[in-house]
């Protein structure tokens, strides 16, 4: 696709039909192949076999007009830019099985959730073989969104990919064209979104046994004053003086736990975190916040440690 029309692409392929690629396909249904039969979408689901789900994954793909099969074949050469959406498990085997088949020049556009060294690795063997590798990251659920879920790009070939995906109505920004870096984001990003479902459960059962669910989530309005990521910036620049009284009061919250016959998971780790910039000693004397910058600078050099050798 390197020199070639957006408008001349004439088959897209799906590795995975799952919610996802579901999702994909309805849109590319939708926007990309309309009422052109010349447009094709293609899709391989190695789960089309399987007695459980096979039945409901092939009745998805006649429904929205796709041509799947259960194996990586031949067809795929006349894909000119392929989704993978399988899982992050099996992003390798299915960029592997589908390499030797794909013809150089075609966008490889990897929506899995992996590491940013992981993507990247994937990166350098599809870019060894003359495939244009496009790392993208899902930012929000397909489940809410849709095909026009958040994506964000980053890969030498992402503006190109960008540039056919966003008149077809994808929701679609690049990042960089160094592949591993969208997915660097949101697999650290998932550090604080799947981080804050565990305490959302912990905190909130405790308010449901207590009877208090709509008074606790009422007292969160403060956040939606300085915005999500100021809140996080202030706590992580003052946690370097405030960890000891904070983890006191976490004490409290384990207590609080215990009465309401709860094992106190997320608040036990949050203590661990706590303890351990205490025993670093890192409050200044002074008593005043560093800045966010020098916080993390600091947080990194004498606090938090890399794994234990």
């Amino acid at each position: 696709m390197a020199n070639k029309n957006p408008d001349d692409i004439a088959a897209v392929a799906l590795l995975g039909l799952g919610e996802a690629g579901t999702a994909i396909a309805r849109g590319l249904a939708e926007n990309w192949r309309g009422d052109d039969v010349s447009r094709r979408i293609l899709s391989v689901d190695i789960a089309q076999s399987d007695n459980v789900r096979g039945p409901a994954i092939s009745d998805r793909a006649h429904e929205i007009g796709v041509e799947i099969e259960s194996r990586y074949t031949e067809a795929l050469q006349s894909a000119e830019i392929v989704f993978s959406v399988v899982t992050g498990v099996e992003a390798r085997n299915a960029a592997e099985a589908a390499k030797p088949i794909l013809r150089p020049g075609t966008i490889y556009l990897d929506v899995n959730t992996l590491t940013g060294k992981q993507t990247a690795d994937i990166a350098s063997t599809m870019e060894e073989a003359g495939i244009d590798y496009v790392d993208i990251a899902a930012m929000g659920g397909f489940s809410t969104y849709g095909y026009k879920a958040p994506f964000v790009l980053s890969g030498p070939a992402a503006e190109r990919a960008a540039a056919w995906m966003r008149p077809l109505g994808f929701d679609v920004s690049v990042m960089s064209d160094r592949a591993g870096d969208a997915s660097a984001v949101k697999i650290i990003r998932s550090i604080m979104v799947k981080g804050l479902e565990a305490l959302g459960v912990e905190c909130l059962v405790a308010a449901h046994r207590a009877g208090l669910t709509d008074e606790v989530l009422a007292c969160f309005s403060d956040i939606d004053d300085r915005t999500f990521a100021g809140m996080v910036t202030s706590l992580t620049a003052s946690h370097t003086n405030h960890a000891k009284r904070r983890m006191e009061e976490v004490d409290k919250v384990m207590e609080n736990l215990a009465e309401l016959g709860m094992e106190p998971i997320m608040s036990t780790a949050t203590r661990r975190s706590h303890a351990r910039t205490v025993d670093a000693e890192i409050a200044f004397a002074d008593g005043v916040n560093p800045s966010f910058e020098d916080a993390v600078n600091l947080l990194s050099q004498k606090v938090v440690k890399g794994l234990p050798t």
